[in-house]
C-alpha cells in the first residue's frame, strides 16, 4: 500500500506496499512482477503515536527485494508475525470449533488444528537541521530479519535517487514530483532491501530465506515475504499511498484501523467500511474461547475437555492481540520501541550473521521472544476496551491515491451493514470428531 514497486526497467506496482524483486547479476531478463493475494494494511493511532504494518505478496523472478516507504517522521522498526492479518480477520469474527458426534463402537477424537504461528528506539521527530538540495542524511540503519533498512532524510528527489543507487537500493522512475512533495514537507523515506540469497538458485519462504542450488537463476517466487511495522509520532493519522499509483491498475486494499473512535477513510466511499468492532467485543474475541457448533448429538461431560482444548484462541488470535497491545503499551510507556521488540531484532541479527535460517531457528526466536512479549504487553490488554477496530475494504480510486495521502475521520457503520454476511470472511476453525 505504501511503497513503490521496484524492478529494473519495469515500473509495475502494488497499492499495498508489495516488496518487489530487483534483478541483479547476469542471466535472462526478469519475469514481470505481479501482485498476489489480498493486499492488507494495519493502522494504529492514539495520542499522536501511529503504527503502519504491511506484509507484501507477489509473484515473479526474484533474487533481492526492496521497497521505499514515505513517512512523516523517523519510525521505529520491527518485524511482524506472518499470521498477523489472518489473526486480525479472526478478531472480527472468531473461527468456530465444529464438533461432529458419531455413535460408533470406537471411542476417539481427531483434531484438525490450524497452523501454528507469533523498533529501534527513536525519540527523533521531523525537523532538525535543514538539508541542502544535494544532501541525504541517514538517520538510522538496521537489519530487521530478512531486510536491510535505512531511514533517510533527503534534500531532493535527485539526492535520494543518487544515494539509493549508490547503496544498491532501487529508486523507481517517474515518481520525482511526488517525492519532492514529501521532501518539502520534511518527511522521511524508509528504504528497504532484502537479500534472498547469493547462490544461483533461491527459494524464498514467508518470513525466512532458503537456498536451493538446483533452481536456475531467475526462478519465480509466488507468495508473501516478511511483514514489517513502522511506529512513529504524528499529530494526525495519515496513510501515505501516493507512491502506490506507480504500481499498476489493481488498487484493491483491505485496511484494519485500530483507533479510539470508529472511523473511515473519507477519501474513499463510506460503503468501503465493512465491519466495526467496539472495544468490549474486540477484547472478548481476542481472549475468550472460540465459539462451538455441535452436530450429531449432545456433548457428554467426559467429552468436554477435548472440545475445550480446541477452543484455545491463541492459535487464531495471538498475533493480532500482541500487535495491538504492543502499540497500546508503546503509548502508555512513551517509547516508540519496546524492550522485547529490540531484543527480537537483536536475535534476528545474530541469526542472520551466523547464516542461521529456517523454520527451526525462527521457532526458537519466536519462543524466546513470546515469553518476554506476553509479560510486557499483558497490562495493556485492558486498554483494548477503549479502542475500536474498523475494516475498510475495496478498490481505492486511483485518482485520489495519485493526488493525496489518505486520512481518517469519525464514522459509525450502520448496524444493518455490520454483519458477517456482509463481511463474509470467517476462517475455518478446528474440527473435533467424537466417536462413541
Amino acid at each position: 500500500m505504501l511503497a513503490s514497486l521496484l524492478l529494473v526497467k519495469t515500473a509495475l506496482a502494488d497499492p499495498c506496499g508489495m516488496v518487489p524483486p530487483v534483478w541483479v547479476g547476469q542471466g535472462p531478463a526478469p519475469v514481470a512482477i505481479e501482485r498476489t493475494g489480498l493486499q492488507q494494511t494495519y493502522v494504529f493511532f492514539r495520542d499522536k503515536v501511529q503504527t503502519i504494518a504491511i506484509r507484501p505478496g507477489f509473484t515473479g523472478s526474484v533474487e533481492s527485494f526492496g521497497m521505499l516507504v514515505p513517512l512523516p517522521a523517523t519510525p521505529a522498526l520491527r518485524k511482524i508475525d506472518d499470521r498477523t492479518f489472518d489473526h486480525l480477520a479472526n478478531a472480527i469474527d472468531p473461527p468456530e470449533v465444529t464438533v461432529h458426534i458419531y455413535e460408533t463402537a470406537a471411542i476417539g477424537a481427531i483434531f484438525e488444528e490450524a497452523e501454528d504461528g507469533a523498533v529501534a528506539r527513536s525519540d527523533s521527530a521531523p525537523g532538525g537541521m535543514a538539508l541542502r538540495r544535494d544532501e541525504v542524511r541517514v538517520e538510522k540503519e538496521e537489519a530487521v530479519g530478512m531486510y536491510e533498512v535505512a531511514v533517510l532524510a533527503a534534500g531532493s528527489s535527485t539526492a535520494l535517487q543518487r544515494w539509493m543507487d549508490e547503496h544498491s537500493f532501487r529508486y523507481p522512475d517517474g515518481m520525482d514530483d511526488t517525492v519532492e512533495d514529501y521532501v518539502a514537507q520534511g518527511w522521511r523515506f524508509v528504504a528497504i532491501k532484502a537479500k534472498v540469497g547469493t547462490q544461483s538458485g533461491i527459494s524464498p519462504r514467508p518470513g525466512m530465506r532458503g537456498v536451493d542450488p538446483k533452481l536456475p537463476r531467475g526462478a519465480r517466487f509466488d507468495g508473501y515475504v516478511q511483514g514489517m511495522a513502522f511506529r512513529f509520532h504524528t499529530d494526525t493519522p495519515i496513510i501515505p499511498m501516493r507512491l502506490s499509483v506507480f504500481n499498476g491498475d489493481d488498487t484493491h486494499n483491505r485496511v484494519f484501523l485500530f483507533t479510539e473512535d470508529p472511523v473511515h477513510i473519507p477519501e474513499v466511499p463510506s460503503n468501503f467500511v465493512r465491519r466495526q468492532l467496539q472495544g468490549t467485543d474486540l477484547h472478548r474475541n481476542l481472549t475468550a474461547p472460540l465459539p462451538v457448533v455441535v452436530s450429531g448429538g449432545t456433548l457428554r461431560p467426559d467429552e468436554q475437555p477435548q472440545v475445550d482444548a480446541a477452543r484455545d484462541p491463541d492459535p487464531y488470535m495471538i498475533a493480532a492481540r500482541e500487535l495491538m497491545t504492543a502499540d497500546l503499551m508503546s503509548v502508555s510507556r512513551g517509547e516508540l520501541s519496546l524492550p522485547f521488540e529490540e531484543q527480537e531484532k537483536e536475535l534476528l541479527r545474530i541469526n542472520e550473521a551466523l547464516n542461521l535460517r529456517g523454520a527451526a531457528i525462527d521457532g526458537v526466536v519466536a519462543q524466546e521472544v513470546s515469553q518476554l512479549r506476553a509479560r510486557a504487553v499483558a497490562p495493556a490488554l485492558t486498554d483494548v476496551l477503549e479502542m475500536t477496530l474498523s475494516v475498510v475494504d475495496g478498490h481505492f480510486p486511483p485518482d485520489v491515491l495519485r493526488e493525496q495521502n489518505l486520512t481518517l475521520a469519525s464514522y459509525t457503520l450502520p448496524h444493518r451493514q455490520d454483519r458477517l454476511e456482509v463481511w463474509g470472511d470467517r476462517a475455518q476453525g478446528p474440527v473435533v470428531y467424537l466417536y462413541r
